[in-house]
């Protein structure tokens, strides 16, 4: 393909990436769902450009800045105090279901065991990019939001470890247990200091600049030099940009300047959005339709063994959960089982197969078979399952309005004030402005109280926001005065500490209600 086909298949690509985002808008339909679906009726049109997606593009160019984006934007507080559910699932549950979805194949099919645990191993990482769409749209409880976003970060980078490993063996060279367990703990866990070395390594610089545009350049350099440096050293890219994302998430508040942290937000859920956008609408137009209408009684039988493997998993998870008193609520687990939708990771370790391999066409064909039919089939029932669990307690919309314009207004009175303390304004326009927003303020006010009188849920819920609004100032402060150096590094970690503590107890109360 010519440099300038490529650039029209991108062109094209994104606009229209910009029509199905306008346009799920007005239908009940997951944003990550309609563009496969619109891939699907795009591919079968031969003069519609087309993008290869080559597994050096989702593994290199796609990957690394979707899982960056995600990562440091998952607040690492909730993350340790959910660190156990998700830990289980994301690594013996990968292993285990792998095992477990490699041994129904070789049952209910003629494919030998290997080529099973390869396909067991490429399909064991969830991707759950739609369904956190839908919790976010219902206002699923936020612990639930935490566990199955933090399971599929890192579940990624270990089944991507295993089908490595898997793959040698398949391929007819000699590997025995204990060498593939420790190339596994090996690869995992140096992924894990170098993504830690390379995130701690950009605060400290981040930390001595305040310009927002040199440190989004500083976190683009993680985001892929992370992952480029972890595969050149034969470990874990996908960890290392995991952990390297988490470092910098978590230090952001006492590294970078209020300006900063918005410009980097907006930057990286663009990118995040751009990223995944491609990624489903390029997926959709490479699975032709004739093939899944062909094997579609083998791929049924290999969805079925893949949700009785997620099932299964869960449900061990939370029984071993039980004795360590961190359990889930049986409620919950309908939605983390149908929540394990199947994804990107999928998707670019099955178009990495080498040629060598038997079955290679095969396992492709399942693997896109299993995405489609999860993304469509699951991430659809997503939300009348919430419904039906009782997860659609979300503040009505005029509720979200009548907050956001509050917060509007307040800080544009801040802004007034400051610009009068400057001399940028004359006292008596700044008072004639700053009454017009007080007096906004004072109707959207009303119009809240009004609101809470009628319904005891708003209230509830505005009690806790504002509490933990309280706790996370309260951690601002302590990283203020310790850049200050009014506050000893040791005690601004207690001290926060503690509150994190708070802040996941008064999380955990309302997920529970």
């Amino acid at each position: 393909m010519s440099e300038l086909a490529v650039e029209s298949a991108l062109v094209v690509s994104l606009i229209v990436v910009v029509i199905v985002a306008i346009g799920v808008r007005r239908i009940n339909l997951p944003y990550t769902i309609a563009l496969v679906i619109v891939g699907l009726v795009l591919g079968s049109f031969p003069a519609v450009p087309e993008i290869e997606l080559t597994p050096d593009l989702i593994l290199l160019v796609f990957l690394p800045p979707l899982l960056f984006e995600a990562s440091y934007n998952l607040e690492v507080g909730r993350l340790r105090a959910n660190l156990a559910p998700i830990a289980m699932l994301a690594i013996p549950g990968v292993l285990i279901g792998a095992l477990i979805i490699a041994g129904l194949i070789t049952w209910t099919t003629n494919r030998s065991f290997e080529t099973a645990l390869v396909f067991g191993a490429l399909i064991a990482a969830t991707d759950p990019v739609s369904v956190l769409a839908i919790f976010s749209k219902l206002g699923a409880p936020e612990r639930l939001t935490t566990i199955i976003e933090g399971e599929s970060l890192f579940n990624d980078g270990v089944a991507i470890v295993l089908f490595g490993i898997v793959l040698e063996a398949a391929l007819g060279e000699h590997v025995s247990l204990t060498a593939g367990v420790t190339e596994f703990v090996t690869v995992a866990a140096g992924g894990a200091v170098l993504g830690l070395i390379c995130g701690m390594l950009a605060s400290a610089l981040i930390e001595r600049i305040d310009d927002h545009a040199i440190e989004i350049t500083i976190t683009t350099i993680v985001a892929f030099g992370s992952f480029v440096l972890a595969e050149n050293v034969h470990v874990s890219g996908v960890i290392a940009v995991v952990i390297a994302g988490l470092v910098v998430g978590h230090t952001r508040n006492a590294s970078m300047s209020p300006t900063t942290r918005v410009a980097l937000g907006s930057f990286w859920e663009y990118i995040g959005f751009v990223g995944n956008s491609m990624i489903f609408l390029l997926m959709g137009m490479r699975i032709a339709i004739g093939d899944l209408v062909d094997e579609l009684p083998s791929i049924a039988l290999v969805v079925v063994a893949v949700l009785v493997s997620r099932t299964t998993i869960v449900l061990i998870v939370n029984l071993a959960l039980r004795s360590f008193k961190q359990h889930v609520p049986w409620t919950w687990t309908p939605v983390v089982t149908w929540g394990g939708l199947r994804g990107a990771v999928a998707l670019a370790l099955a178009l990495s197969l080498p040629a060598s391999l038997e079955d290679r066409g095969w396992i492709q064909l399942m693997a896109f078979g299993v995405v489609l039919l999860s993304l469509v089939g699951q991430g659809l029932t997503m939300q009348p399952l919430l419904s039906w669990l009782g997860f659609s307690q979300k503040e009505p919309m005029d509720y979200e309005r009548h907050v956001a314009r509050l917060h509007a207004y307040s800080r544009a009175i801040d802004a007034i004030n400051r610009e009068q303390r400057e001399g940028v304004l004359l006292p008596s326009i700044a008072a004639g402005v700053r009454s017009e927003y007080e007096q906004a303020m004072e109707e959207e006010q009303r119009l809240l109280d009004e609101m809470s009188d009628e319904s005891g849920f708003l209230h509830t819920q505005q009690l806790r926001s504002a509490r933990r609004h309280a706790l996370m100032v309260q951690r601002d402060t302590y990283r203020s005065l310790a850049r200050a150096g009014d506050l000893s590094s040791e005690n601004m970690h207690h001290l926060i500490g503690q509150l994190d503590a708070q802040i996941v107890a008064l999380d955990a109360a309302r997920d529970e209600k």
